[in-house]
């Protein structure tokens, strides 16, 4: 009974990594819930304890384990659902490799994609500062920084 109680909360944590991997909103994770909360019983049972105890232990352990699958399952689909960064416009970004009119910048503590406005001329090299002007995906569209601009 012990190994089969191992058995089940392995697989109950199989199923929580395979939900992180292929969202179901919460469906596989609900039976990695089902598979520890059994696995516990099994394992209190294979202890000598008898159905009075083993459970309540099972049914606890069941809600803690569903309370924090449903908290990570909620907190994933909401920044899934959430708008774009777009308080990186007109942010400050300094470039950390650039070839021709594409390159990586750092803005807000992150690598982003880049590329200079079609017809933008001006090449830009590792250290400068530039502007960021727009953001389409992950790419963002930025200028170099106008001497007269302040540090933002």
């Amino acid at each position: 009974m012990t190994a089969l109680g191992v058995v089940l909360i392995l697989a109950g944590l199989a199923l929580f990594v395979a939900e992180a991997h292929a969202p179901t909103g919460g469906l596989i994770a609900a039976l990695g819930v089902l598979g520890v909360a059994a696995g516990v019983w099994a394992l209190v049972r294979a202890g000598g304890v008898g159905e009075i105890v083993a459970v309540p232990i099972a049914a606890g352990t069941g809600v803690l384990v569903g309370g924090v699958a449903l908290l990570g399952t909620r907190t994933v689909l909401s920044a899934r659902h959430s708008p774009p960064r777009q308080q990186l416009i007109g942010a400050s970004a300094t470039v950390r490799t650039w070839d021709g009119s594409q390159g990586q910048v750092l803005a807000d503590g992150a690598l982003w994609s880049a590329c200079v406005e079609l017809g933008d001329d001006a090449a830009l090299a590792v250290g400068d500062s530039v502007v960021v002007e727009r953001m389409r995906g992950l790419t963002l569209t930025v200028r170099r920084r106008e001497p007269w601009e302040a540090l933002s």
